[in-house]
């Protein structure tokens, strides 16, 4: 066992000194859970070879193939779990090529969250999402304050009473009343469902980032060792793999756009200029939208990393988990 979790950790040392992303990996050995893995390897171990021991000395066959049987699935599952640091390794390859090919030669972006070589898609990808809910949440507090701002100067009014003859109000504001629930319609429509869209995909990628090589994937190694968990102990494999590295890559590609391509307002905002929150001469100059730090343009460019990208994302990762579920099956 001792041996086995030292070729696993200079294995996986060896991917730590390639690249730095996947350095948390090493977690899985040096911590409780890979000593769990390698007292379950052990255990499973010690029990094949009394079954093989048993069917020899006694002559029943069916110990002897259950234990063959099951010798395979036990180094199928040691070579797997060797393979995720390969998987992770490739991950982090992936991350820079991307940056090399596409981020490289953009040039630096505002976001600054993808800093070059060495970064892993999962501290990108966690950046990306709290960009995108920082700015959801400026853009909620500023169109509660304007709606409540304009409600209030919608209800000043003046009165001029003639004695003897009758009195007049007027109510010279009363137009911001209209603004006031253009504010209010955007908030609710658009605003603060792309909040809480994105505050629960936050809290799932920091789920995804402490939780999966820490508890999910031992876990799957170890119900893969049982017979009668072996399938469930597939699913979490695959499971692990595709939250670990299919659904960060999927934000970081997403959210690229949100930083690099819906950075370039101008290219939209005949589009997105609303004559209401933005300035009544859209027609005439719809670039305005682009110098108002509330614009409608801020509020549209939400919409797909809060609503469709992520449906996409889920489409993507059930479709994974499938096929790599069904490849685990046919292999052992």
């Amino acid at each position: 066992m001792n041996h086995f979790k030292a070729c696993l950790f200079i294995l996986l040392l060896a991917a730590t000194v390639h690249s730095s992303c996947v350095s948390d990996a090493t977690d899985v050995v040096l911590s409780d859970q890979g000593l769990l893995i390698g007292m379950v390897i052990g255990f499973t171990a010690v029990v094949l070879a009394l079954a093989y021991m048993i069917g020899t000395t006694l002559g029943h066959t069916h110990y002897v193939v259950f234990a063959k049987d099951e010798a395979y699935h036990l180094g199928f599952s040691i070579v797997m779990l060797f393979a995720f640091s390969a998987v992770l390794i490739f991950s982090c390859d992936l991350m820079n090529y991307f940056y090399h090919g596409v981020f490289a030669n953009l040039g630096p972006l505002p976001s600054q969250c993808y800093l070059g070589e060495g970064t892993g898609m999962n501290s990108a990808a966690s950046c990306y999402i709290k960009l995108v809910k920082n700015d959801a949440t400026r853009l909620s507090k500023s169109y509660i304050q304007n709606y409540l701002d304009y409600l209030m100067e919608s209800t000043f009014s003046f009165s001029l009473a003639i004695p003897l003859l009758n009195s007049y109000t007027a109510i010279p504001g009363a137009y911001r009343r209209v603004v006031s629930n253009q504010y209010d319609i955007i908030l609710n429509t658009f605003l603060i469902p792309a909040l809480m869209s994105l505050s629960m995909q936050k809290i799932g990628l920091d789920f995804i980032n402490e939780n999966v090589i820490k508890w999910i994937l031992p876990s799957a190694f170890v119900l893969r060792f049982f017979i009668p968990t072996r399938q469930m102990g597939n699913m979490l494999i695959a499971l692990s793999l595709g939250l670990y590295v299919i659904v960060p890559f999927m934000y970081v590609f997403n959210l690229a756009m949100y930083d690099a391509v819906l950075s370039d307002c101008n290219a939209y905002a005949q589009a997105v200029c609303d004559s209401v929150v933005d300035s009544y001469s859209c027609s005439s100059s719809p670039e305005i939208t682009c110098s108002n730090p509330d614009g409608f343009w801020f509020v549209a460019r939400l919409i797909p990393q809060a609503i469709f990208l992520p449906n996409l994302t889920i489409a993507i990762l059930i479709t994974f988990l499938s096929a790599v579920h069904k490849g685990l099956r046919v292999v052992g």
